[in-house]
């Protein structure tokens, strides 16, 4: 399916230029991205190997009345993250006009809050939950004469197929999903009030090879309702969404047997924007499937992956807080975040956040008759932060924003995190730390400015065998810019860590621009590597030592 409907997409991109020749309604835009890296990293035991990559991504789309064709091709040869590819990732072609709209090719979709449908992509981690298929949104508005309500009505659809490659446990045998959804919008007065339900349905195909029985395939059936209900009344916004994942497995590793789950999520969020405060409060349960470590099927029932609910804590642009940051265990966790912007004094923001989560059971040592372990405790509204056998998590960040005026500004933060990251029934591996730091922008000269930030974290860490479990971290970077052509600077990290093969990571960049259209991006020295999360979903990026360009083009 894929070939020919590539192959249709290229025969309609050359009619339709024939077509410009006698009618000047066809319009292109097209972007690439080019990214080269050779030096090194750090492998499994201590030491350093070869890295090289090669990613080229070149985007086309087509307008042609109301109908748009898309392309991406990519080449990573290999990839930084994740496995290599070839070929035309992406290929769409569309038909809008006036509510209605049809796609077919590469799709995606979100309901809601994607508590049950929630299909994309970031690139940075290689994480693709995209469906090979077609999706259909209509919505209809009645006549503002006709209902003093102002009622309108939505109705989306999205059915197709995808491989999936888990970016977390890379070890995860490939699943094949094949899905179908339908979503129902009806908004009344001017959609201040939202009422929509979403059903999808999906089945799943895992296959692996065994040392017994050679590939084993083990097939999942999925039945997901779910209901949203928003609500905005002046200047406070409330949203709630639930949903139910009723799994079947019909047949596990080649056996006659099927065997039963239902899971379900919840979440809330409800929002104050006024002129001198802004407050959100974010609310999730989530218990897809909720089980005791090793148990039977646990690889099989968690959530499909085009199900990605909010993470409900902040995602930082500080470097050093997203390096040890939460990653979210969207099967078995609830917890809340809280966050108030403060702009009542002049040329101030005050930013407040906290956030919290753990698991909803703690288990012990003792086992049942099953041989799993059996729950010592368990919480179901709120989250037990006192109980490492819980996994808790929280953290809460402070920062002050002063604004002198055009580009001119500086903010300084302070940041306190606690996050139990393993539990065996006796100990745990516990991640704290404490982080402050500063930011300042100051324009030199006209078309001209100067960007320093400082970060300094204490971090207690158990899995460190040396050093008493502790570490700090500094890291700089000095960025000066002659807007909008050249930019140059350098990143300076320090690392008291012991266990590690070097403390220092010096690096130096400069992004000059081409014309208006092309952007050229060069570093050299050595990055730390880390956690990178996008969504929730974390991904250990590994240190790299060396030379990367990347050239950025917008036609």
């Amino acid at each position: 399916m894929k070939k020919i409907l590539s192959l249709l997409l290229i025969v309609a991109a050359i009619t339709i230029g024939n077509i410009q020749s006698a009618r000047s309604q066809v319009s292109a835009v097209g972007s690439n991205l080019l990214r080269i890296g050779d030096g090194k990293t750090d492998d499994p035991y201590g030491g350093q190997i070869g890295k090289s990559y090669l990613e080229e991504i070149a985007n086309a789309r087509i307008f042609y009345d109301n109908i748009t064709l898309g392309l991406r091709y990519e080449l990573d040869d290999p990839s930084e993250v994740g496995p290599s590819f070839q070929g035309l990732r992406r290929r769409w072609i569309e038909y809008h006009k006036d509510k209605l709209n049809i796609q077919a090719g590469d799709v995606y979709a979100l309901y809601g809050r994607g508590l049950a449908m929630n299909a994309f992509e970031a690139r940075p981690l290689n994480y693709d939950s995209w469906l090979d298929g077609v999706k259909g949104e209509y919505e209809y508005l009645w006549k503002k004469e006709d209902f003093d309500f102002k009622p309108s009505l939505g109705v989306r659809m999205i059915a197709g197929k995808l491989s999936f490659h888990d970016v977390v446990d890379t070890n995860k045998p490939v699943q094949n999903v094949s899905a179908r959804a339908v979503n129902g919008q009806l908004g009344l007065f001017g959609k201040k009030v939202i009422v929509g339900a979403s059903y999808l349905q999906a089945s799943t195909t895992v296959s692996e090879l065994t040392a017994k029985n050679g590939i084993q395939s083990t097939d999942r059936i999925v039945n997901q309702p779910d209901v949203y209900l928003n609500v905005l009344a002046g200047s406070v916004e409330g949203f709630l969404q639930f949903t139910e994942m009723r799994s079947m497995l019909d047949v596990l590793s080649g056996k006659d047997t099927s065997i039963s789950n239902r899971g379900k999520a919840l979440y809330g969020s409800i929002s104050y924007a006024g002129p001198d405060l802004g407050l959100t409060i974010e609310y999730k349960n989530y218990s897809y499937f909720v089980h005791a470590p090793g148990a039977d099927n646990d690889k099989y029932f968690s959530k499909l992956p085009i199900s990605n609910p909010p993470e409900v804590y902040k995602e930082f642009t500080y470097t050093s807080l997203t390096r040890t940051t939460h990653n979210v265990n969207f099967d078995d966790e609830l917890g809340f975040e809280i966050e108030a912007n403060i702009t009542a004094i002049p040329e101030y923001t005050i930013t407040l956040n906290c956030a919290a989560s753990s698991r909803h059971n703690s288990y012990g040592d003792s086992l049942d008759a099953n041989f799993l372990p059996v729950a010592t405790g368990s919480t179901s509204v709120m989250p037990k932060l006192g109980s490492s056998g819980f996994f808790p998590f929280w953290e809460a960040f402070t920062e002050v924003e002063h604004d002198f005026g055009e580009l001119n500004y500086a903010k300084a933060f302070f940041h306190r995190r606690s996050n139990v990251i393993a539990f065996n029934g006796k100990t745990a591996d516990v991640q704290r730390s404490t982080t402050v730091g500063a930011k300042v922008q100051y324009a030199t000269a006209k078309s001209q400015s100067l960007l320093a930030i400082y970060e300094l974290q204490w971090m207690y860490d158990t899995e460190k065998l040396l050093n008493d479990h502790r570490l700090t971290n500094q890291l700089l970077t000095l960025q000066y810019s002659f807007n909008p052509i050249i930019t140059f600077g350098g990143v300076f990290d320090y690392s008291t860590q012991n266990e590690g093969p070097r403390h220092f990571w010096p690096q130096g960049f400069l992004s000059f621009r081409i014309g208006g259209s092309h952007t050229v991006l060069a570093s050299y020295g050595a990055e730390r590597g880390g956690l990178n999360c996008t969504g929730g979903i974390c991904r250990v990026v590994p240190a790299f030592n060396g030379l990367r360009v990347t050239l950025t083009s917008q036609i």
